[in-house]
């Protein structure tokens, strides 16, 4: 009966990673984002290892965060809104204004933003609905109530994911994107001798680069914040899920890029996979809540 149960939740994620890359196709079609690259689409075959990777890992991640959550419905589905855009869309997209702003085509940014919200807004109802969490489970006693994090604790959680999110962004991006030199070429940088040479100089040439981190950090900690509330496991868990929620976005710079060149993009990727992977866990770590004692829950009737 188990095994039963295990293959049909199985054959769910699967149609879930599905309608993720379906839905990807429709927002990129309704927002028109393929007519406004720079450079014509890249071969076919050069997509589809890409595409299996990210429709995979996201749609895995996304399918775990659902099933575990304790909420339902359209909470749950504005909580999976908010996390996915937000990370996807909202935060890295702050930053290609920053740096790659003159290197969008016209329009670019603009499809970008629509594409990842049809996309977003269409995959998540659906992939509640698919995966049986559109409905409460009937409580078989009363649960107790949440707990919430004391004002003090949260600030200094805060603050300390803050110093640490600026300070693995310049870290990672120093030791591993910066030490390409076609990823030195593209952007017009320097070659800086050390790390510390590298925060000194950009704290003299681009001074904006470590408030803009900083309100990037805080936007993370609110788009994943919902996420760590509604499934309301043990910290290891918590932790564990962010980071691999996190750096499943990252896989999107594993596709032929039309912005940057194919060497620019790698170092990207594993810059941002590094970072995603420990500021996600500690992200998930701090802002969690040992849950409370749980109560036995018998799934509602389909």
């Amino acid at each position: 009966m188990q095994v039963k149960k295990d293959l049909v939740i199985g054959l769910k994620v699967l149609a879930v990673c599905l309608l993720f890359t379906v839905c990807m196709a429709v927002g990129m079609a309704l927002s028109g984002l393929t007519h406004t690259a720079p450079q014509t689409p890249p071969p076919p075959g050069s997509v589809l290892l890409p595409l299996l990777i990210f429709s995979l890992w996201v749609g895995i991640i996304a399918s775990y965060l659902i099933l575990r959550s304790s909420w339902h419905g359209w909470a749950l589905a504005a909580a999976m809104f908010v996390g996915m855009y937000g990370i996807s869309t909202v935060v890295s997209q702050i930053e290609s204004v920053a740096f790659l702003s003159s290197k969008l085509g016209p329009g670019m940014l603009r499809a970008i933003f629509i594409q990842g919200a049809i996309a977003i807004a269409l995959f998540v109802p659906l992939a509640v609905l698919i995966l049986g969490k559109w409905r409460a489970a009937i409580p078989a006693e009363v649960s107790p109530a949440p707990v919430h994090i004391r004002v003090a604790s949260a600030v200094w959680r805060i603050v300390l994911l803050v110093v640490a999110f600026v300070f693995l962004y310049m870290f990672f991006g120093y030791y591993v994107a910066w030490q390409n030199p076609e990823l030195r070429k593209f952007y017009g940088g320097p070659d800086w001798p050390t790390f510390f040479a590298a925060l000194k100089g950009n704290w003299q040439g681009l001074p904006w680069i470590y408030p803009l981190a900083s309100f990037r950090a805080l936007l993370y900690i609110a788009f994943v914040y919902p996420l760590i509330r509604m499934i309301h496991a043990a910290r290891w868990e918590s932790a564990l899920a962010a980071a691999l929620f996190l750096a499943s976005w990252t896989t999107v710079l594993l596709f032929p890029n039309p912005i940057m060149p194919a060497s620019v993009a790698r170092s990207h990727f594993w810059e941002t996979l590094a970072f995603s992977l420990i500021f996600g866990a500690l992200l998930g770590w701090l802002m969690s809540i040992p849950p409370s004692p749980a109560t036995k829950t018998t799934p509602a009737a389909a």
